[in-house]
């Protein structure tokens, strides 16, 4: 599933499907709503993604940006502590750790995206980088290194 297609289901079950009321409550400008959901279907800038995880605090990152999890945080916290009458934590701190995983997250998938460009600009793919064992280089160039009186 694209991001574009993951935007359409948060607008769909969070917005009734009202294009125009999303973009209100995002802060963004209704055409570039159309834009990314639209036939055209453009890739949203980091800002747009960013104004939408503000603007709904309760959906998760991980999911909108990666696909990983469920969409709602509180469907996250279903999944993690299943049948649990008591809190182990309190909602604040719950929701402390929910924001660092998933701004984590989203960390992960920016540097992800940064070493796949650095690779693809650099004519290597993931599939053919070869890897040395670590030790040669260290021996190299420790033997390399002037000696010490």
């Amino acid at each position: 599933m694209t991001i574009n297609e993951r935007f359409k289901i948060i607008i769909n079950e969070l917005y009734s499907g009202n294009k125009r009321s999303f973009a209100n409550a995002v802060g963004v400008n209704p055409t570039v709503i159309e834009n990314v959901v639209g036939s055209r279907g453009g890739n949203p800038s980091f800002e747009v993604i960013q104004k939408v995880l503000t603007a709904n605090a309760n959906i998760s990152a991980d999911w909108l940006i990666l696909e990983n999890g469920q969409m709602l945080r509180n469907e996250i916290i279903k999944d993690i502590i299943p049948n649990q009458s008591t809190p182990i934590i309190d909602s604040a701190s719950m929701g402390f750790i929910l924001d660092r995983y998933e701004s984590l997250a989203v960390e992960n998938a920016i540097l992800k995206k940064e070493n796949e460009d650095l690779k693809q600009s650099r004519g290597t793919s993931s599939d053919s980088i070869i890897y040395t064992d670590p030790s040669q280089k260290l021996s190299t160039s420790i033997a390399a290194e002037p000696a010490h009186k």
